[in-house]
């Protein structure tokens, strides 16, 4: 019982001063001197946030694009055996599938042919040098051969090009292999054995990326974007890792607006050692941006008022007004106030839901 009157004696002790407060609402208050009122009632000074102005987007997880490759069949074949699964770690040239193709076929004859060329024009150039230093043949007739050597040779090294390029031996009897050009974890594979493997495929047959860095897009509003500047200090939080937050600076502001969403992008690259991070996760990152004078102030010491928030401001001992505030991004219980405040002044930041609530009897 003498706790319900200590609380009624607090409001109507509020409401009788707060009697003074009439519209407008800039008007000052005044709580009570009573000792039961400051109970109540915490001041605190504001101060500047010391990591700048902070911006909160959504954004989402996805591959480095500068180590990530899609490996798409060159020419069209069927699989014989599959040499690497979703989850495996493989090295650059590390073998993925082993494919048997047509076309491979025709490059391994055309392979055998220009050898057995080069092989018979270098006879002819041997003959044709002997005949030559014994008076049998003339000097036109060597010429000749070793022009017809050189072509032969060309066409040998053309042939073997496109078995390279095909992934396939120089000696190719239709099969070939398709390997990785890089060193990462194989994240998608989309064929099977016995399946036709098509270089105009929907999917790539596989896709391999180095995960130990990632990329994290923030969406930006397009009206915050100039406000972010590359190198600017950036911190991420993934629902699905609760507890763990990623830092990072900014890597590139994209030059454009999706026209789609009215966004900005934002790409932040992130060491990913333990790879827990993974492609298309859901992330919260907080962009602290070079923008300074930007206060803090606890998120209870915010009243509501019908255009957003307000705070009320200590004028003198026991004097208050109610100043309306501009808010930025809320951080770990505090928000930043881009305007209505200056560094130093004194708000409540205990009991101001009990002066709003006064002050609206009243008024």
């Amino acid at each position: 019982m003498a706790s319900r009157v200590g609380h009624l004696v607090v409001f109507l002790s509020l409401a009788f001063v707060t009697g003074a407060c009439r519209p407008p609402r800039t008007q000052p208050c005044q709580t009570p001197p009573a000792a039961t009122a400051s109970a109540f009632v915490r001041v605190e000074p504001v101060a500047l946030d010391a990591e700048g102005a902070a911006i909160v987007a959504p954004g989402n997880v996805t591959f480095d694009e500068e180590h990530v490759a899609a490996i798409i069949p060159p020419v069209q074949g069927r699989v014989m055996r599959l040499l690497a699964a979703p989850g495996d770690h493989v090295a650059v040239g590390a073998p993925l599938a082993s494919v048997y193709s047509a076309e491979v076929a025709g490059a391994g004859a055309g392979m055998s042919e220009a050898r057995i060329n080069r092989i018979a024009a270098e006879q002819s150039v041997a003959r044709a040098e002997r005949l030559a230093a014994e008076g049998a043949g003339s000097q036109r007739d060597v010429i000749d051969a070793r022009t017809a050597l050189a072509t032969a040779r060309a066409e040998e090294q053309r042939a073997a090009a496109v078995l390279r390029s095909l992934g396939a031996p120089a000696m190719a009897v239709g099969l070939y292999t398709l390997r990785a050009p890089l060193s990462g974890t194989v994240v998608q594979r989309s064929l099977r054995v016995g399946a036709e493997a098509r270089p105009d495929a929907s999917e790539p047959a596989f896709l391999v990326a180095d995960l130990d860095h990632v990329w994290v897009l923030a969406h930006l509003h397009e009206a915050q974007g100039s406000a972010v500047r590359v190198g600017d200090r950036a911190q991420i939080e993934v629902p699905a890792l609760p507890g763990r937050h990623f830092t990072s600076t900014v890597d590139h502001v994209a030059d454009a607006v999706d026209p789609n969403t009215r966004t900005l992008v934002v790409r932040i690259r992130v060491e990913n050692a333990d790879h827990a991070l993974k492609p298309e996760m859901f992330a919260r990152v907080t962009l602290r941006t070079r923008a300074a004078g930007v206060v803090l102030v606890p998120l209870h010491a915010l009243v509501t008022q019908s255009q957003g928030y307000a705070v009320f401001v200590e004028t003198s001992p026991g004097h208050f007004d109610r100043r309306a505030v501009t808010l930025g991004a809320e951080l770990d219980g505090r928000a930043q106030v881009l305007s209505g405040l200056r560094p130093g002044e004194r708000v409540v930041v205990d009991g101001a839901l009990l002066l709003d609530a006064a002050a609206e009897q009243v008024l």
